[in-house]
């Protein structure tokens, strides 16, 4: 994945998380856009 990928990626996963109504759902979303912000900031 190059880094246009992996912050298109992240962007959905945040607007997904505020759109989302259940706490786990709320979490496993914000994990996921944790673990892609950390892979963004090692390609920089």
């Amino acid at each position: 994945m190059n880094h246009r990928e992996i912050t298109k990626k992240y962007c959905d996963l945040i607007d997904r998380a505020e759109q989302a109504n259940g706490r786990k759902e709320i979490v496993g979303l914000l994990k996921k856009a944790a673990k892609l912000k950390s892979k963004i900031e090692i390609n920089l």
